[in-house]
């Protein structure tokens, strides 16, 4: 099933009605992508950069389990849920280092992510057959270059930048940029 792009937007509206003060979530993953438009994408949690979001936990929590989503279930199975990832797992830029897009505000809470390159690079981990669908679909919105992955990898947590994985997918995604032009 998964989360579309009306369903993370009520969402956020639900949960921005329980915050009692400021706060901003920095996503990246699906759910950034779906609300960056890709169409047909769904999502059955919703990542967020714990390090690089302001808010109060506990009160996101409990606004967030009252919204309708619990943030890191205990149960690996449960259905749609909040993936709330520490620094030790997370493969994103810091935004200090780079550019970030508004992709929600209500009164209370602001939902951020990364620049387009970033979130490529941040796929760059797995970059199993729903990521490269996903990076595919950035790199035609954005035009974005190889280069532009590139420095993004740069910029990267200091563990994943020479990350033999990222490193070969980051190779892969060379050859599928030039395939994708080809077809263009």
């Amino acid at each position: 099933m998964g989360m579309d792009k009306q369903q993370l937007v009520d969402y956020f509206a639900r949960v921005d009605q329980q915050l009692t003060q400021p706060a901003e979530l920095l996503i990246y993953g699906s759910a950034a992508f779906i609300l960056l438009d890709e169409e047909n994408r769904t999502s059955l949690d919703l990542d967020v950069a714990g390090p690089y979001s302001k808010l109060d936990f506990d009160e996101f929590c409990q606004a967030s389990r009252l919204a309708g989503l619990e943030v890191n279930p205990i149960d690996p199975g449960a259905p749609e849920h909040v993936e709330w990832i520490s620094g030790a797992r997370l493969c994103l830029a810091a935004p200090h280092t780079t550019e970030t897009i508004t992709l929600w505000q209500g009164r209370h809470l602001v939902v951020k992510t990364v620049g387009s390159a970033d979130l490529v690079a941040s796929k760059l981990i797995r970059y199993d057959p729903i990521d490269q669908g996903d990076v595919r679909y950035l790199v035609h919105q954005s035009r974005m270059t190889h280069d532009d992955v590139v420095k993004a990898v740069e910029r990267l947590p200091a563990g994943f930048r020479q990350d033999a994985l990222v490193r070969e997918n980051l190779g892969n995604l060379a050859m599928d940029m030039k395939s994708w032009t080809k077809e263009a």
